[in-house]
């Protein structure tokens, strides 16, 4: 019976391999394990296994082999070695600076040690420049596994929840309507909302959408489309474009048709609010279908929100901005759910459902510690002091906030968070920069230090976000920064999982200019996973496709949600990535910033926001949620570069690879070379189309097979046999703690899971990007535009 199964897991994913090996012709772009020579001794390097990390500065080790060409067998040893990394998490790579390889460790040949390592330090540093985030990422799940993160303090009070089974729209305005007069005009408009509302001399109400306007006699509405707008509407419209600060909701093009949505086919429903609130949409009356795996919960398919029933209390339970609410009815109240009081069945959901991903919001699951990770790694950059520059924007004379809790102020009427720390002691945060200064009036110029009193900055301030910045590193020219994703609004909870935003609502600035500060509800947030991205927060799910709220405008996205068309960036069908992209963009080329290949720019956007919006499977890689149309598996051809492709399927524990390349089971971390086609099934049977090929020697080197322990050997898994041990001295007892088999089992499926994500990624991305052999960024270019975002006037 298991013959037949894996037969036929042979025949359908060699057609797939054969089918999609011919769609890439692009080198690993990450290749591990490194060679080098030197005097005719060949070195191996092996991939770097992390000791500590905290986004700049790392420590590792890895296995190396060292083989001169007379010898017939290599000898195996652990090199040790920190360097400075700059993260782009746009390439998803990261570059290795001043990498300094400070031990190695040869158990088989003490009396070497010395002298390999100074050969190391001359053979391989050059070539471990860069990694891949993917990578790196999923060695530091395996490394943080058992640690638990100290939750921020958050607000988790539920929003108003609003369900609509017809395409709707959500307008939210920032407390009371404040208005504003339009220039050479009768009409006035809302000051502090995104969207473009005016009101007439009769008091009537115009909202533009798509390709003209709804109106309504009061907020409340009925909106309807407009039949007869006022004489100056025109110019409403034409100063909102001049003004670059307000989102006409004109929608982006469908990929399928290149038409941009219109209201002569559709009007929406629209919502006007005044408070947290949050719009969950369906396609038509919530269809509930249970899901797979014995679980004990029904969700609704025809939405891209994301809304369950648990059949054993009954209860409603839906999931936004990464927390769970649940009640008996749609119509609530809804109670708050801490992740730990979630039914146990939301973390048996099954690796292959198209939920999945809601399991980055139920703690304990691969998939939440991952996304802990990822939010934990920083964007970092070498800021030029000389070319970096930073000028207040502030709304008349500095009016100075005390900030709770601590000694600070900031100034609330600035378009950036200026912090007062003492009288001649100021502070400013711009684009992840901190800026210095005696005066707020300046000189302002390039920090290389930031008083420790900043970071203890509450969540409960609205400029809490900038204590996600750091300052790692300076010289006289340099200085070295970086951010984590708490500076977009994502933040880990006592539950040790990510969700969006704190909970807390602020008060903005109203005067001349409105200055809005981050929000948590109204944006359909929905943590997901892409190649492209690796995990981030998309806006836009539980909104009906071809309909979105409007592109966010507070703190870091402020400045470039415009690009110069003056259309909105990166914002369309299926949503936008909130925790991703790089606010270094703003600074220009700076040397930790590679310009990305156009479509998956911050600032270009279009094919980024046609795909990045769209949850996908993070074990998979199908589509996770529906919406029209449909995506392939992303990793389908993922690994395909020259005569090679392998398909996957990480949760069965089968890979079919084409090539001389490796096939493996990420389960069990068994692994096979072929010749031709190779596939590994569940329990590591194999089978395969073409001879299989085995190695000659004491080591069946298989990829990246080898695996470093601290002590100093080396381990490689001889199929049947085992992990064994390569290094040690012959005579010597053989010695292996009980776990492990366990933890190298790990670091081998956290390999595959990295190598799995990074040809992923390189495969379904346009051209462009890091050269495979000098690592080095490549292709296109894509450049910012005009300002937007925070404010309106």
């Amino acid at each position: 019976m298991k013959k037949t199964i894996l037969a036929s897991i042979v025949l359908a994913l060699i057609f797939a391999v054969i089918a999609h090996a011919k769609q890439s012709d692009q080198p690993n772009p990450d290749p591990w394990p490194r060679t080098a020579e030197l005097g005719g001794v060949k070195y191996t390097v092996y991939q770097p296994q992390p000791d500590s990390w905290d986004g700049f500065t790392l420590k590792a080790h890895t296995a190396v082999a060292i083989q001169a060409k007379q010898e017939q067998q290599p000898t195996y040893g652990v090199i040790f070695f920190q360097a400075r990394t700059l993260v782009d998490r746009d390439e998803r790579m990261v570059r290795f600076e001043d990498l300094r390889i400070t031990e190695a460790k040869f158990p088989s040949a003490p009396d070497m040690a010395q002298t390999y390592l100074d050969q190391i330090r001359k053979a391989v540093p050059k070539k471990m420049r860069v990694v891949s985030l993917d990578r790196m990422e999923a060695s530091m799940a395996v490394l943080e596994q058992q640690k638990k993160t100290l939750g921020v303090p958050l607000k988790n009070d539920p929003p108003k929840i609003i369900f609509s089974p017809r395409p709707s729209l959500l307008v939210f305005i920032d407390g009371e309507p404040r208005f504003t007069p339009i220039k050479d005009s009768d009409l006035v408009r809302v000051l502090n909302t995104r969207v473009l509302v005016v009101k007439d001399s009769t008091g009537r109400l115009y909202l533009h959408v798509f390709d003209g306007w709804m109106e309504a006699q009061t907020f409340q509405g009925p909106w309807a489309v407009s039949q007869k707008t006022p004489k100056d509407i025109k110019k409403a419209e034409k100063a909102a474009r001049e003004l670059k600060q307000v989102d006409l909701l004109e929608g982006a093009e469908d990929m399928e048709t290149k038409k941009k949505p219109s209201l002569t086919k559709i009007a929406p429903v629209v919502y006007v609010t005044f408070e947290p609130a949050e719009l969950i949409m369906t396609e038509g009356e919530p269809n509930f279908v249970p899901l797979e795996g014995g679980v004990q919960l029904l969700y609704v398919r025809n939405t891209t929100g994301n809304i369950f029933k648990y059949l054993v209390d009954q209860k409603t339970y839906i999931l936004v901005s990464g927390r769970w609410f649940k009640a008996d009815s749609f119509s609530g109240p809804w109670q708050y759910v801490p992740g730990s009081d979630l039914p146990a069945d939301f973390a048996k959901i099954p690796d292959d459902s198209p939920k999945e991903n809601v399991k980055a919001s139920v703690p304990g699951t691969h998939q939440a510690n991952e996304a802990v990770v990822a939010n934990a790694i920083p964007q970092t950059a070498k800021i030029d002091r000389k070319k970096t520059t930073f000028t207040p924007q502030i709304d008349g004379e500095p009016k100075l906030m005390p900030i709770d809790r601590t000694s600070l102020y900031h100034v609330s009427n600035s378009s950036y968070p200026i912090i007062k720390v003492e009288e001649n002691s100021w502070f400013a945060c711009s684009n992840g920069v901190w800026f210095v200064a005696r005066s707020v009036k300046g000189p302002w110029a390039v920090a290389d230090s930031i008083p420790a009193v900043i970071y203890s900055i509450p969540p409960s301030s609205s400029i809490y976000y900038v204590t996600y910045v750091r300052i790692y590193s300076s010289t006289p020219e340099y200085v070295y920064v970086g951010y984590t994703s708490g500076y977009y609004g994502s933040y880990v909870t006592a539950d040790n999982v990510v969700v969006n935003g704190t909970g807390y609502y602020y008060t903005p600035w109203y005067g001349t200019y409105w200055y809005g500060y981050p929000v948590t509800y109204g944006y359909g947030c929905c943590m997901c996973w892409t190649p492209w991205y690796g995990w981030g927060y998309g806006y836009g799910f539980g909104w009906y496709y071809g309909y979105y709220p409007p592109a966010p405008y507070w703190g870091p996205y402020y400045g470039w949600a415009y690009n110069s068309a003056g259309g909105v960036t990166a914002w369309g069908p299926g949503g936008w990535a909130s925790t991703t992209g790089n606010v270094y963009h703003q600074w220009g080329s700076t040397s930790a910033v590679t310009r990305g290949a156009t479509g998956y720019n911050a600032y270009t956007g279009n094919q980024w926001s046609a795909k990045y919006g769209m949850a996908y499977n993070s074990t998979t890689g199908t589509l996770a949620t529906g919406r029209a149309g449909s995506v392939q598996n992303v990793y389908t051809g993922g690994y395909a570069s020259g005569k090679a492709g392998t398909v996957t399927s990480p949760s069965k524990g089968v890979t079919a690879s084409g090539g001389t390349v490796t096939a493996g089971n990420v389960n069990t971390g068994k692994e096979v070379t072929a010749g031709k086609i190779t596939v590994t099934g569940p329990g590591g049977q194999t089978g395969s189309a073409g001879a299989i090929k085995g190695e000659q020697g004491s080591v069946a080197r298989v990829g990246d097979n080898a695996i470093a322990s601290k002590d100093g050997n080396v381990y490689v898994n001889k199929g049947g046999e085992g992990w064994q041990e390569v290094n040690r001295p012959e005579g010597t007892p053989k010695v292996q703690p009980q776990q492990l088999p366990q933890n190298l089992d790990r670091e081998v499926q956290a390999r595959n899971t990295g190598q799995q994500r990074t040809d992923s990624y390189h495969a379904n991305r346009p051209a462009g990007g890091y050269n495979a052999s000098t690592y080095r960024p490549s292709g296109g270019r894509s450049y910012g535009g005009g300002r937007g975002g925070g404010r309106a006037r």
